[in-house]
């Protein structure tokens, strides 16, 4: 089991990846922010069900994504605002995004999910997974059907 000083190391070591994850879910950086606050909190209190403390990353991003779900589940639930205060938010700036970021962005969330965890963290198929509790072959059939879309809408872009 780990204790408080292990436990801190390891979400310091994982915060960078939990960001990408809950990025490539809510978008949102509030929304990111506490889906991984939220995240940690829950794997603190739950730490005596880790079953093996190498797989802590991967269990903590399991975690996350359930947060990140629920999170999107309320959403659905909220009333949608007034036209005009939508018009008042600024858009943002052009600049702020590269091509293969609003690319990626744009993809639905079963396809953006399991490139973000395949090529940004590193994680192995068969990890994916189980992380989405899905077939192995459907991760990488999702992947396959990533990088078609991704090839497809980067097209002329200077890195396709």
């Amino acid at each position: 089991m780990m204790d408080k000083a292990e436990f801190t190391a390891a979400v310091l070591e994982a915060e960078p990846a939990l960001y990408r994850v809950a990025k490539a879910m809510l978008r949102s950086e509030q929304d990111c922010a506490d889906a991984a606050q939220q995240a940690i909190l829950r794997a603190w209190e739950q730490l005596d069900t880790l079953r093996r403390p190498k797989y802590f990353k991967t269990w903590l991003t399991r975690i996350l994504i359930n947060e990140c779900r629920a999170i999107l589940r309320l959403r659905q639930r909220l009333a949608p605002y007034e036209q005009e205060q939508a018009e008042r938010i600024p858009a943002p700036a052009a600049d702020d995004h590269s091509d293969l970021y609003e690319a990626l962005l744009s993809l639905d969330e079963k396809y953006r999910l399991p490139v973000v965890l395949f090529y940004l963290e590193g994680f192995k198929t068969r990890e994916i997974a189980g992380l989405l509790g899905v077939p192995e072959g459907t991760v990488k059939s999702r992947l396959r059907t990533a990088r078609e879309l991704l090839r497809k809408d980067l097209e002329g872009a200077c890195f396709a």
